[in-house]
């Protein structure tokens, strides 16, 4: 073929026929144009394949994140409800009872433990899609946005659980100076909820442990007015918090990761 071109462009040469010849040229530049411009083009349609299997390698793998997410934030949300409406019991235990018929073991039970799983999130697929640039090849700009939000509100909730944790520890200290907790029912108290970290039909004041304890019952370590209230007020406090985390933004989080996996299932049809 490139003889023939080569061939034809001599005779035109030679005749003398160069108008013929430049129309020759120019078929010649643009057929050479055409041939770079579907080479481009096959380029690109095998880089925008090869890109979108990458996409939907990350989609299955960072749908597989949420979900653990997921998993991992009910278990917290279990537990934060459930200290809510331990301090609620607290309160109302306080407004009824006399300062000096405030049980050591009942005040055990309605205060301790008060703390919820800390966050284990599952950001490494989401470092990889960001570090590999990937990020920006999402097409679907909503999707995009909702996975940045989604990254941004769980650092969020890392700090609050900070500060979670920094108020349960001074609740935690008052309660070391109010109550006596050299109690081995109390360690047999901590062993069920341990064994049964989301059961909902764990009731420690039903149980055998809770009636040996409050047979042995124990005097408080002070029955302090002053310190007393101290520690019902930082109870509140962190049921003010608790509030917030087990009614608002842990729900927020499991609503947000579902919406995105939804999303990832119709961009890149995943199961």
């Amino acid at each position: 073929m490139i003889s023939f071109f080569r061939k034809l462009r001599r005779r035109l040469l030679a005749e003398s026929q160069l108008s013929k010849y430049l129309l020759y040229a120019l078929g010649e530049i643009l057929l050479v144009v055409i041939g770079i411009l579907i080479a481009l083009q096959v380029n690109n349609w095998n880089e925008e394949r090869l890109n979108q299997e990458r996409l939907r390698k990350y989609a299955r793998v960072l749908m597989l994140d949420l979900r653990n997410d997921i998993e991992m934030v009910q278990t917290s949300l279990f537990q934060a409800n459930r200290n809510y409406r331990k301090i609620d019991s607290l309160r109302a235990y306080f407004s009824v009872t006399e300062t000096q018929d405030l049980s050591n073991t009942d005040l055990y039970i309605l205060c301790h433990s008060i703390t919820y799983r800390p966050f284990e999130w599952n950001r490494s697929t989401l470092e990889e899609i960001k570090a590999s640039g990937s990020l920006r090849d999402i097409a679907n700009d909503s999707l995009k946005k909702k996975i940045i939000e989604y990254e941004a509100f769980s650092y969020h909730m890392d700090e609050d659980l900070q500060y979670d944790r920094d108020l349960a520890q001074s609740a935690s200290e008052l309660m070391s100076q109010i109550l006596y907790l050299n109690v081995p029912y109390f360690a047999q108290m901590r062993k069920l909820e341990r064994e049964r970290p989301t059961d909902p039909n764990l009731d420690l004041f039903k149980t055998p442990v809770f009636a040996a304890s409050k047979k042995n019952d124990h005097d408080l370590n002070s029955y302090d007015e002053q310190l007393l209230n101290t520690f019902l007020n930082t109870y509140i406090e962190i049921q003010d918090r608790y509030w917030i985390r087990a009614f608002q933004e842990m729900p927020k989080i499991i609503q947000d990761a579902n919406e995105i996996i939804q999303m990832l299932q119709e961009e890149y049809h995943q199961p």
